[in-house]
């Protein structure tokens, strides 16, 4: 049950790949949740620094987040 929020089609070339695609309601409603979605992640990863083994791949991750894009 989707909603209405993606639609689905075969990878023309491998029928064993499935494409998904949103709609625009999706795409407003992921805008929609992304801060709380955020907001969790930045919590989450505050909280997995306070502990040895996984705060270097939090260090990992917070670096290629803000490394500059190509």
């Amino acid at each position: 049950m989707n909603c209405g929020l993606l639609s689905c089609y075969l990878c023309p070339n491998d029928r064993r790949g499935i494409y998904t695609s949103m709609s625009e309601d999706g795409l407003k409603l992921l805008a929609k949740a992304r801060p709380t979605s955020e907001a969790s992640l930045r919590e989450a990863l505050a909280e997995a620094t306070r502990h040895s083994e996984p705060a270097s791949l939090v260090t990992a991750v917070e670096a290629v987040n803000t490394s500059p894009r190509r």
